[in-house]
């Protein structure tokens, strides 16, 4: 059977690479070599040693390939909270519709006879950029013509056919070798001149997502989201295109308001709440969130 025009399905935006599986392969044997010949951090570590995966799953699907796939949101939302009577404007993150995509593409394979399950915890950035997908930036992000870097990836193993041999080496984007306004503009110095690969232990990013503490080498006028960061991102000229794709405000009452910044479980949350909570993607570092308010609410109380 030839391989459905997957590409096609899709009218939100996404970008669809399927890439041949015996690449997984091939992609775990660069990342050994790339852990003997680097420098890592005990965070990098753990991700190449603990979190990657390069098994492929014995199912009764005859796994042919691994279909990737970016998946747009926007650039930001502007959010608005409500504290002792007190309105406080910040910036978060959206996430991407998951679910829509993939119903999408369950559509298309199956009415091509084919079917697909889920990958878990493979190195996606590595996959788009070697495959030709996406480029790396300086700052360790992906970048893609049209999409900017305003998207996630989503990967599922598949029984689609693929003969396409395209595979290059690791390289960042060619426009990164004369700018350096992502570098300039990391609030932490986490970005290093010299290679791709970022200092993640000091990006702001790692310090959201986490339940401990600031350390007091974060200046306090680096916080400006409700978690992650992106400053370097608002710099970047592959995101000129992007820039202006806001979505909000959204609104957070009093009540709500209290409830993240008393860490209530998601599951706990009134579906109003909820709704939001899960649009921002806020559910997804419930040790963070609200840590990361009382920070933003001292910030801008100062």
């Amino acid at each position: 059977m030839r391989q459905p025009k997957i590409n096609d399905a899709f009218v939100n935006g996404e970008k669809v690479k399927v890439i041949p599986i015996n690449r997984l392969l091939k992609l775990k044997n660069e990342i050994d070599e790339f852990k003997k010949n680097q420098e890592l951090n005990s965070f990098q570590k753990w991700i190449v040693n603990e979190l990657y995966r390069f098994n492929i799953p014995t199912v009764e699907l005859s796994i042919k390939s691994i279909i990737l796939i970016a998946i747009p949101h926007p650039f930001y939302a502007e959010v608005e909270f409500m504290k002792n009577k007190k309105r406080y404007n910040f910036m978060s993150l959206v996430m991407s519709d998951f679910e829509k995509t993939e119903m999408t593409l369950k559509k298309i394979l199956l009415a091509n006879k084919y079917n697909f399950i889920s990958a878990q915890d493979l190195p996606l950035k590595r996959l788009a950029v070697q495959s030709g997908l996406a480029v790396y930036g300086r700052n360790n992000i992906c970048y893609i013509n049209g999409l900017g870097s305003n998207f996630s990836f989503a990967a599922y193993y598949s029984n689609v056919p693929c003969d396409d041999e395209y595979w290059t080496d690791v390289t960042i984007a060619p426009l990164c070798t004369k700018c350096n306004a992502c570098l300039r503009n990391c609030p932490t110095g986490a970005i290093q001149k010299n290679r791709f690969l970022i200092d993640n232990e000091k990006c702001l990013s790692y310090w959201n997502e986490s339940s401990e503490p600031f350390p007091e080498w974060i200046p306090i006028s680096a916080h400006h989201c409700v978690y992650d960061c992106i400053k370097c991102q608002v710099k970047c000229p592959m995101n000129k295109d992007q820039i202006k794709n806001v979505v909000g405000p959204i609104h957070f009452t009093e009540s709500e308001t209290n409830m993240l910044l008393s860490g209530l479980n998601y599951e706990q949350q009134p579906v109003s709440l909820k709704k939001k909570v899960n649009y921002l993607g806020l559910h997804q570092w419930p040790d963070g969130i609200s840590k990361n308010l009382k920070t933003l609410f001292e910030l801008n109380d100062n």
